[in-house]
């Protein structure tokens, strides 16, 4: 082993892909709450943040790197959702005033074309699967979530291309959104940490529970969460939170 790792660069590449995407994993983990804790547009609600933005680039750019070693089309845009909600929650911080300017860039568009390809392309493969026109050992039950997670990236991507030529009248919409998507990249987090750790220790036939089950969870929280903050802005005026820089 020990002269594969020094004469291998391949090998080198994948352990460091391997151990970096853990250890991003495990920060992003960490700092989430923190961010959460924290004063709402505060100093340290921004540092944490960001360094959550950042562990959630790194899972999503190592995942890819991985795939030229062991590819697997499921993972790959598993990740392109888990980031694209990371990615759209932090670019909302910059979008949330269009009346005064704020107007999507390039990465706007791309990230959600992409976005909206990826989940066509998942729930496609789903299809394909589960009506099995495709020859895989995959067990049935992950072309099914390939349908769910597809439609969910679809239902996700093309709804902000929209928005970006019609801006949404709410001028709380971009608050709602952030934590929204913010919040979903954490739970997409916590997916990836229990399907690793505790889905690996369950029977093949049931590993698919870690899969849906922080979304069964988080996915109401985050909903009566961002509906106190509905409740709290009826009676108040619109937050004002400092910019992302």
């Amino acid at each position: 082993m020990l002269e594969a790792f020094v004469m291998d660069p391949l090998y080198l590449l994948d352990r460091f892909l391997v151990l970096s995407h853990v250890a991003a994993g495990a920060l992003g983990l960490l700092v989430a709450p923190l961010a959460m804790l924290t004063v709402k547009g505060g100093p340290a609600h921004r540092l944490w943040g960001k360094i959550f933005f950042w562990s959630m680039f790194w899972i999503f750019a190592s995942t890819l790197g991985l795939m030229f070693f062991r590819f697997n089309f499921f993972l790959s845009i598993i990740a392109v959702l888990s980031f694209y909600m990371a990615l759209t929650g932090y670019r909302m911080l910059y979008l949330k005033r269009p009346q005064k300017g704020d107007r999507p860039i390039w990465l706007d568009w791309a990230g959600s074309i992409v976005a909206a390809l990826a989940g066509a392309g998942l729930a496609g493969w789903g299809v394909f699967g589960a009506v099995g026109m495709l020859n895989t050992n995959i067990p049935s039950v992950f072309f099914i979530l390939g349908i769910v997670f597809g439609l969910v990236l679809l239902t996700i991507a093309l709804p902000d291309l929209i928005r970006y030529v019609r801006p949404p009248t709410d001028r709380n919409a971009w608050w709602y959104e952030h934590m929204s998507r913010m919040l979903s990249a954490y739970m997409a987090m916590v997916t990836a940490f229990m399907v690793q750790n505790v889905g690996r220790q369950m029977p093949a036939d049931w590993q698919w529970i870690t899969w849906i089950l922080p979304g069964l969870i988080g996915g109401p929280l985050i909903s009566l969460w961002i509906g106190r903050y509905r409740k709290k802005f009826t009676r108040a005026p619109a937050p004002a939170v400092a910019g992302a820089d």
